[in-house]
């Protein structure tokens, strides 16, 4: 100890950066957010650490869409990211039939599905893979909720040595009406390690209002997905695009995932009514996308996910107008109705602009017909799409 001590005294000891990282890679995520308080070094590196985790690529992408409030209400469609992904290297299951009767779509995660029979009222969930056509049916919930739920998916793919995934589901109550706070939340968690669903009443220091907009009700589903998770923490963007929820799962607790000046500015200018925004996790961070009339800006979050003084850096800013091609002419918060990231390259977008879905790249101003839906924009307003990633490994339940 002492020869150890005396080594370390003359620096005879040191780290590789490399070695660093692969030991802070080793350590769950907890013990990340505690050490990152020891001094600002550690706080660099394990911002580094996190980062740089080792993030599976997908090899195949593509998206399920489903309609929540027409007449088509049980069609479930896909359709692949590109013209040249049409020969897929799957079978399959484009129709999620699973059942063999009507099902909803809730959320999507890494090559997995939560679905759900029933539109109201849900207390009964499925977890399927639409590539091995495998599903798992889930406890029923403790709590029987409102139509109006947040709900958070996600489907761990980020150890190579395990060929089952391990999943977790969170869920909680939307206030019913327009700008009612609330200050209690009833938030249930499952996993599937333990395979139960528990409850928790969590307190909140600032109060949560209704994501829903009933401006833009006719678009909302009964369950509103989240848009991501980093860390165990999920959050959700409000549909008028004002505001960020976030949920700890592992502390348990919510906050408000702060927007810069400019962004509230812009938002104030246009008017969040007239926007289309996104919220959307791509290689591993968060991308916020404003539309604000013909043109869309993109913001990424800096700052570790955890951090309550949120930093976003605008990233790209194009005229989307004047590039996306097929005869698609006018006002782009009009016509776009949907907006999806890639999930590994941020700086790639998809939008369903008037019933066809368009492939954009900001950064080489390139614009590539996907998918046309073939029907009046007024349907596909009511679609909702589901970003599909599979990987080959793992693949069970």
């Amino acid at each position: 100890m002492k020869h150890l001590r005396k080594l370390c005294d003359n620096k005879g000891v040191e780290l590789s950066e490399d070695i660093r990282m692969e030991i802070l890679h080793l350590l769950p995520s907890k013990s990340l957010a505690r050490f990152k308080c020891v001094s600002k070094c550690w706080q660099k590196y394990i911002a580094d650490c996190r980062s740089q985790r080792w993030r599976p690529q997908p090899d195949f992408i593509g998206f399920f869409h489903q309609s929540w409030k027409t007449r088509k209400l049980s069609q479930i469609r896909f359709f692949s990211e590109s013209k040249e992904s049409n020969n897929n290297p799957i079978d399959l299951d484009e129709s999620v039939n699973f059942l063999s009767r009507r099902v909803y779509i809730v959320a999507s995660s890494n090559g997995f599905l939560l679905c759900t029979k029933h539109r109201k009222n849900t207390m009964a969930y499925y977890v399927y893979n639409p590539a091995t056509r495998q599903h798992l049916a889930l406890p029923k919930t403790l709590l029987c909720m409102n139509d109006d739920l947040a709900v958070g998916f996600i489907c761990n793919v980020d150890d190579r040595n395990k060929d089952v995934i391990s999943f977790t589901i969170v869920r909680y109550e939307i206030p019913r009406h327009w700008g009612e706070l609330q200050y209690g939340v009833a938030i249930e968690s499952f996993s599937s390690e333990t395979n139960v669903w528990t409850d928790n009443i969590v307190d909140l220091d600032e109060p949560l209002r209704n994501l829903f907009n009933w401006n833009l009700k006719s678009k909302s589903s009964s369950s509103l997905p989240s848009a991501g998770v980093i860390d165990g923490v999920f959050c959700w963007l409000d549909q008028a695009g004002t505001r960020i929820t976030a949920y700890d799962s592992g502390y348990n607790c919510f906050w408000a995932l702060e927007l810069t000046e400019e962004m509230e500015l812009a938002l104030e200018l246009t008017g969040s009514y007239r926007t289309s925004c996104f919220l959307g996790l791509s290689g591993g961070a968060f991308y916020f996308a404003f539309n604000s009339g013909e043109g869309i800006t993109v913001w990424k979050l800096e700052s570790d996910i955890r951090c309550r003084d949120a930093v976003w850096v605008k990233k790209y800013s194009v005229n989307v107008a004047a590039t996306v091609p097929f005869g698609l002419k006018g006002s782009l918060h009009i016509d776009v109705q949907n907006m999806v990231i890639h999930p590994v390259f941020p700086h790639i977008f998809y939008l369903d602009v008037r019933g066809k879905f368009i492939s954009y790249d900001l950064e080489t101003d390139i614009a590539e017909l996907v998918y046309d839906f073939r029907e009046p924009w007024w349907r596909t307003q009511h679609y909702k799409l589901f970003p599909y990633e599979w990987h080959q490994w793992p693949r069970l339940l």
